[in-house]
């Protein structure tokens, strides 16, 4: 029933709107309107990508490099999208490391969407983590990696004593 106003809103996609796994949800929703759906930020596989991505029913999808095994799964999950010609945009999870990885992994694809970037107020993960912000916009809007070796960032070590690891799962 949302689908219409959806559409005279001219949202740009529809992010997970139903439970990862739930293929009959997206299918019957991909049938309903002209928005396009997104999913991926909770797949975790490239086997469950291709499931995805051959049940034709998402335009989009968001794999998080937290997630899928890193860059390596991650770059066969964009080759794979680009076969379906769907664009990659990567769901990143709110830690500076994952967002400068990202943008990385961004530049490295031949069909790279959006880089969603955390702008809260308060993200030590994303200001204190690391001796730089993992990302600036340029007077286009755009973003661009980091200089330096690896990800651009060095990591505060002090800060990682500061924040132990919490049993159970979590992200990079």
């Amino acid at each position: 029933r949302v689908m219409p106003a959806f559409e005279e809103a001219a949202v740009a996609w529809l992010e997970e709107p139903f439970a990862p796994h739930d293929r009959r949800a997206y299918k019957a929703a991909s049938a309903l309107g002209r928005v396009p759906l997104a999913a991926g930020e909770n797949h975790y596989t490239r086997f469950e990508f291709a499931t995805l991505l051959d049940d034709g029913a998402v335009s989009f999808v968001q794999p998080d490099l937290s997630k899928t095994g890193g860059l390596t799964d991650r770059l066969r999950i964009a080759a794979m999208a680009g076969a379906h010609k769907i664009s990659v945009n990567p769901h990143t999870s709110a830690t500076a490391l994952n967002m400068a990885a990202t943008i990385h992994f961004l530049c490295a694809v031949d069909n790279p969407g959006h880089f969603e970037g955390d702008v809260t107020t308060l993200n030590p993960f994303r200001d204190r983590l690391t001796d730089a912000a993992p990302f600036t916009l340029d007077s286009e809007g755009c973003v661009r990696p980091l200089d330096g070796i690896g990800t651009g960032l060095t990591v505060d070590e002090d800060f990682i004593l500061e924040h132990p690891l919490i049993e159970g799962p979590c992200y990079v």
